[in-house]
């Protein structure tokens, strides 16, 4: 009976071990995937100019569009006082 436990035990140690392989690669350092200081600065420095020139137009075309309705709304006041003037 001790034989039999044996045998069951080490058929389950053997149905459960790890197959380890026999020949390894030696290990290799990995090489640094992010770039460096001055790879990141320009890639902040680029991001910050595109940004600042998007903005740049977005203001640029709300003071225009801002001044041309400023500008029709001065008109029709001018022309609404010049009514009032001839009466």
């Amino acid at each position: 009976m001790l034989r039999s436990m044996n045998a069951l035990r080490s058929a389950r140690m053997q149905q459960f071990a790890r197959n380890l392989a026999t020949d390894a690669k030696p290990a290799t350092t990995p090489k640094p995937s992010g770039g460096g200081f001055f790879q990141r600065m320009s890639s902040f420095l680029v991001g910050a100019g595109l940004s600042a020139l998007a903005s740049q137009y977005y203001i640029y075309n709300e003071l225009v569009e801002g001044n041309a309705v400023i500008l029709k709304e001065q008109k029709m006041l001018e022309a609404r006082l010049k009514k009032l003037e001839k009466k």
